[in-house]
């Protein structure tokens, strides 16, 4: 009862403190205000720009101080717009800084290539079976490609030269099935392309239209070409072409209806009764598409050039990330190899009681510093501080298990198994950094930023999977180093 009293009092006490604050308050503003009814206007105005300027200053500083920070990391912003200068500065950086810049340089030269030789090229993007080869022999018939009823015949890409109405070479880029199992090389060379064929023998699959929605979104000319509409009615075609378009955005001329030929599988029905499966020719027309073709090529040319120039530099970007993603990774497990040792070596090398945390807490500071270095991220001290508080409080409730799994990999070992507690603590040490450090790079490549409490379920999983497997890694590390330290 006392206590419930004792709140009771202090919450009337501050209510009548605001009140009397409040009336204060009123008070001196109406003070104020009647003797600046007396004053001079001049001094009226440059009064109430005082107290105008005052307030403005302290809700800025208020919202600067309360507002969530956003945290950028270097290699989140680009200085410019993406051109050909700008990637090359990049490929320069990254090739000195170690990373791998070959795959990017590839895509520039063979953009050059393409240049120098005026050849304009066209993919063929669709699924296996829709007749891509069969377009290709109704295009070029003394080309040399297999045509078989037979899913997926086309499993490399395959380019074959043409000669447009006005000239032009056209290079006919024949793509793998995007439903044959993984071909990242067929969206690729279609990107390169300046122009696409998109072919399919009906209404678009939701699989389809995605592949759609993808090669849309990379800015490439795009023309459709819907094969093997004989089986279909005129009023089943046309539902089918106001559909695709509806959904895909393509004016109506880009929709084009062919016929590619090729073989086919039919069923005949003998005298006798009985059925033979048997192969026929299918006639082949095409020339709706060769006016579309051509329509592109007489009025976009210059557009498709643009764009494809665009498509190239930003692929060339994209392998240039990735190949910095893997550099990042190679080197973050290089890393965290080497202070996972240091542990393993300063947990045996502490003597003096509590020294090992000393020293296993300066190493795992400089670990996290080396990796935010390695990414790019700018983090300050109180962020690691944190991280390695929260770790450590995941540390000792698991440091029963992970000593004892420790103990049961150095049994392994003839004789191992009855020394002190030192080898069991370099390989709970070792288990320890290696998935704090794998933990903190996950973060910072997924993230940008060192987040403690998303880094901290993170090593808790690595170290709860990795006990185990690792145990035994850190123990012959551990057994080595004592070899090393006896023998010296």
């Amino acid at each position: 009862m006392s206590v419930r009293f004792f709140i009771i009092l202090v919450l009337v006490m501050v209510a009548m403190l605001a009140l009397f604050l409040a009336l204060l308050a009123t008070e001196t503003a109406l003070s104020v205000w009647q003797r600046l009814s007396a004053a001079p206007l001049w001094l009226q105005a440059a009064y109430l720009l005082i107290v105008f300027l005052v307030a403005s200053a302290s809700v800025l500083l208020a919202w600067r101080w309360l507002k969530p920070r956003q945290t950028r990391t270097k290699r989140a912003t680009r200085s410019g717009p993406l051109d050909d200068a700008s990637l090359q500065n990049e490929l320069l950086e990254s090739a000195s800084s170690g990373v791998d810049v070959e795959s990017a340089l590839a895509e520039i030269r063979e953009q050059r290539r393409r240049k120098a030789h005026s050849e304009v090229y066209i993919a063929l993007f669709g699924e296996v079976s829709t007749g891509k080869s069969s377009l290709v022999n109704a295009l070029l018939p003394d080309a040399r490609t297999e045509s078989d009823p037979r899913a997926g015949t086309t499993l490399t890409v395959r380019h074959y030269r043409w000669t447009a109405r006005d000239g032009d070479s056209v290079i006919i880029s024949d793509l793998p099935g995007f439903n044959l199992g993984d071909h990242p090389e067929a969206m690729d060379e279609a990107r390169r392309s300046h122009l696409v064929i998109f072919l399919c023998d009906g209404d678009l699959a939701d699989s389809q239209f995605q592949q759609l929605r993808q090669l849309q979104e990379s800015g490439k000319p795009l023309l459709i070409a819907l094969n093997k509409m004989d089986r279909y009615s005129d009023t089943e075609r046309q539902s089918i072409v106001d559909r695709i378009a509806g959904n895909s955005g393509l004016p109506l001329r880009d929709i084009v209806q062919v016929k590619t030929g090729g073989r086919e599988e039919v069923v005949r029905m003998l005298s006798d009764g009985t059925e033979r499966a048997d192969t026929r020719e299918r006639e082949a027309d095409i020339r709706s598409l060769r006016t579309a073709i051509q329509r592109h090529l007489d009025e976009n040319l210059e557009l498709m050039e643009s764009l494809r120039d665009t498509a190239v530099l930003l692929l060339a970007s994209e392998k240039l990330e990735r190949a910095k993603h893997e550099h990042r990774e190679t080197e973050a497990e290089q890393l965290v190899h080497r202070y996972s040792r240091r542990a393993v070596v300063g947990a045996m090398a502490a003597v003096a009681p509590g020294s090992d945390i000393v020293i296993q807490g300066v190493l795992a500071t400089r670990l996290v510093q080396e990796l935010c270095k390695l990414y790019d991220v700018e983090v300050k001290e109180v962020q690691i501080e944190s991280f390695l508080k929260l770790a450590g409080g995941k540390i000792k409730n698991a440091s029963a298990i992970t000593l004892a799994i420790a103990g049961n990999a150095l049994k392994a070992f003839p004789g191992m198994g009855t020394l002190s507690g030192g080898l069991m603590h370099a390989v709970a040490y070792g288990l320890i950094f290696d998935s704090l450090g794998r933990a903190a790079a996950q973060t910072l490549a997924s993230r940008g930023e060192l987040r403690p409490y998303p880094a901290v379920q993170a090593f808790e999983e690595l170290l709860r999977e990795n006990l185990e497997s690792g145990a035994g890694r850190f123990a012959k590390l551990a057994i080595s180093q004592k070899a090393k330290a006896d023998a010296s």
